[in-house]
């Protein structure tokens, strides 16, 4: 997935990089490059524990690479395929695209930051809403 690298809210950007984390999201990159880039993902990298980081720019990777515990990838991982693809517009349709792709060899997809997508991650299935039944007892 790749966030915009500009923030309103710091706190409100790094709990949302905290729920995508939670609901399964794989890797996180930022739009563009530069310091302000590299300052997002030390602060992306110090409030993760599981994903990836990936950098577009080659040279903050070492302190990102201590900051993050070897999670930084630059560019595409070794030995995977990611596809870039616009964020579908709904539960079926994102369901679909997953296993497209997943079909077609493809490690994962990249889509533009959406409000939808910790939903979409925690229940990518499109009929299934447990969540809300237990939310509602």
């Amino acid at each position: 997935m790749t966030l915009p690298a500009t923030i309103s809210d710091t706190g409100e950007f790094l709990a949302d990089v905290r729920a995508l984390e939670a609901a399964g999201a794989a890797m996180i990159g930022l739009e563009g490059e530069g310091l302000d880039q590299s300052i997002l993902m030390g602060a992306i990298a110090a409030v993760t524990d599981r994903i990836r980081l990936r950098l577009s720019n080659p040279e903050p990777a070492a302190i990102l690479q201590q900051l993050s515990r070897g999670r930084v990838v630059v560019g595409e991982p070794d030995g995977e395929r990611w596809v870039k693809i616009p964020i579908p517009p709904d539960r079926s349709a994102w369901a679909a695209a997953l296993a497209e792709h997943e079909a077609a060899g493809a490690t994962g997809v990249i889509v533009a930051w959406d409000l939808r997508l910790i939903d979409l991650l925690r229940n990518p299935e499109p009929d299934d809403r447990s969540d809300l039944l237990i939310s509602t007892g």
